[in-house]
């Protein structure tokens, strides 16, 4: 931890997804880095209790990420106080099969795994290009590598987000764009499925796995990496050894 703190001290850092999960482990460990932050989920209230719980006074900004207007709102008024790292973590997750899933489940996922970035990209991109040196996390989900059987909509949202944000980094080359791609971290949302995880993490390691992607110059931060390369290889498989490989996965 404090080989990162030259990266981090007196940076100030908008974390968006900040009240759970991988979202609060990094608050807590950029606390401990030194780092100025500013915190962003839909609840004030965890938000606020966060924020009191932090060695170092930090900031707080509620709002949806689902609801554009809400989106544009909370970027203006962070984006004026010169903000260095932009880290993104929101996700809805609600496994289903692909003949089961509800049209609420659907939405939910759309709207908040997908559309929500279309607007982070548009209420930020004005201030990448005024400030260079501003860095843009997003994350995605190894989920979105292939299609796996009961991972929907979750994955194939995912899978778009993954699109998404290599188009907008070969766009624009000359920007800070990071791709998260964490395999299965032990949080409220996978604690809803009913199978057997490989090398399920806890937050905490998953933070620092992203702690030490954001200072390095790979563009996509993908861990654990015995899983991940394994998810990779299979994606260049002939479809038919790949459907042979997961027809028993229940």
């Amino acid at each position: 931890m404090q080989k990162l703190k030259k990266h981090y001290q007196n940076q100030r850092v908008w974390v968006i997804g900040a009240t759970d999960g991988i979202g609060k482990a990094l608050t807590l460990k950029l606390d401990q880095l030194g780092a100025k932050l500013i915190l962003s989920s839909r609840s004030k209230d965890k938000l606020d209790a966060l924020a009191h719980s932090l060695s170092t006074q930090a900031e707080t900004v509620a709002f949806d990420v689902s609801k554009y207007d809400e989106f544009l709102t909370a970027a203006n008024e962070v984006l004026g106080k010169s903000v260095d790292r932009i880290i993104y973590l929101p996700a809805y997750y609600e496994p289903a099969i692909v003949e089961k899933i509800s049209l609420e489940n659907f939405q939910n996922t759309i709207n908040t795994n997908l559309n929500a970035v279309f607007y982070l990209i548009d209420a930020v991109l004005p201030y990448l290009k005024n400030d260079k040196n501003c860095q843009l996390a997003i994350t995605a989900s190894v989920a979105g590598y292939i299609g796996l059987p009961k991972s929907q909509p979750y994955a194939a949202s995912k899978a778009a987000v993954i699109n998404l944000v290599e188009s907008f980094k070969a766009e624009n080359q000359n920007l800070n764009i990071k791709l998260i791609n964490p395999s299965f971290v032990k949080t409220r949302l996978t604690d809803k499925n009913d199978f057997k995880m490989p090398a399920l993490m806890t937050p905490e390691f998953a933070a620092d796995k992203i702690l030490n992607g954001l200072v390095s110059s790979s563009f996509e931060i993908h861990f654990t990496k015995k899983f991940t390369l394994v998810l990779k290889l299979i994606k260049i498989l002939p479809y038919k050894i790949y459907f042979r490989l997961v027809k028993n996965i229940k």
